[in-house]
């Protein structure tokens, strides 16, 4: 298994335990990092049963990938993602995982229901 994959499958663990999270992945060449932006904030740094799950992810990483390294970044982050290989978005559930493409969204099944409600107004 390439570094990767590992990564997507775990954070394919990580949307269906903590569905309230969105992350972007990127891997940096020129330092061997692979780097993770988990987004909201205050989920990232203060939900302790996702910092004890990304800690127990980092040391598993280190473990199987050394050299390459894994960086966990959030908002405000001197590091930010501007192109990333893929991206895991909020109520975004992969039921069927497969392995994404580079550059390519993932997308799953999300239920939504809608009202609407139309209003007209004429000008004279």
């Amino acid at each position: 298994m390439t570094p990767k994959n590992f990564i997507i499958r775990r954070l394919n663990e990580l949307r269906n335990i903590f569905p309230e999270l969105s992350f972007k992945y990127k891997f940096n060449q020129h330092t061997s990092t692979h780097i993770i932006d988990v987004r909201p904030l205050d989920c990232f740094s203060s939900n302790q049963d996702y910092i004890k799950y990304e800690a127990d992810f980092s040391y598993e990483f280190d473990n199987l990938f050394s050299p390459e390294t894994i960086l966990f970044i959030s908002e405000n982050s001197l590091t930010e993602i501007k192109n990333p290989d893929f991206v895991f978005n909020t109520n975004q559930f992969s039921l069927d995982f497969q392995i994404p493409q580079p550059a390519i969204y993932m997308t799953g099944l999300v239920e939504t229901n809608f009202e609407f409600k139309i209003e007209y107004a004429l000008a004279a």
